[in-house]
């Protein structure tokens, strides 16, 4: 009796985790099986928490360029010559040119560049406030905090980012047989392209694998 209840338990165990299996939507053929309705669901809510990532993530950034501005006017005269704050302000201007967008964000050179030349702005204009304490300018002061602020924001806003993207272009890979059939504008998704370095030539990872 007690070895028919142990074999029951083990069968009733190897049930319950193939069940498991198949719901987890974790590799190939034990994708879980999901309704268009839901997948489209899926899709909307990912596609939306997306763009309300990339809003914040490209407020933050106008709102560092904007400041970099108002710290660059405030600056006194006495410590900064004309022709040089005339050519940062040039410069400043100029990063709008080079920021990057949804799509062009596919060339990672594009990123490197505007990084680059936004914290070479940055630290032409932190070479007139003093390397450590406050100026003694609040307004300056304020400013300077605020933008370190911002700019040390950089990584963690990116990071949200791709976290959401990477679950929408899983989302994407693993139903995308089903997706096309979706109708607009769900047949026209295309993955999202993140802010961290992947090698796109690397086998998929288990865990990856697309519904069949």
């Amino acid at each position: 009796m007690k070895n028919n209840f142990l074999f029951g338990l083990a069968a009733t165990l190897v049930v319950i985790l193939a069940g498991c299996s198949k719901d987890s939507g974790k590799s190939g053929r034990l994708v879980r099986p999901i309704s268009d309705d839901q997948l489209r669901q899926e899709l909307t809510m990912l596609s939306d928490t997306l763009t309300g990532k990339w809003n914040v993530m490209m407020w933050s950034d106008s709102v560092k360029t904007q400041q970099m501005e108002e710290i660059l006017a405030a600056i006194p005269p006495a410590a900064l010559e004309s022709t040089q704050r005339a050519d940062l302000q040039q410069a400043l201007r100029r990063l709008q040119g080079l920021r990057y967008d949804r799509n062009s964000m596919r060339n990672t050179d594009q990123i490197d560049a505007y990084d680059q030349a936004q914290d070479s702005v940055w630290n032409a204009i932190r070479a007139f406030l003093p390397e450590n304490g406050p100026t003694g300018i609040a307004r300056v002061d304020s400013l300077n905090q605020s933008i370190t602020a911002h700019h040390s924001e950089v990584v963690f806003y990116r990071g949200r980012y791709d976290q959401t993207a990477k679950e929408l272009n899983t989302l994407l890979r693993r139903y995308k047989g089903q997706v096309p059939k979706l109708g607009k504008p769900y047949d026209t998704l295309q993955p999202a392209p993140l802010f961290q370095w992947v090698d796109k030539n690397a086998p998929a990872k288990e865990d990856e694998e697309e519904q069949e």
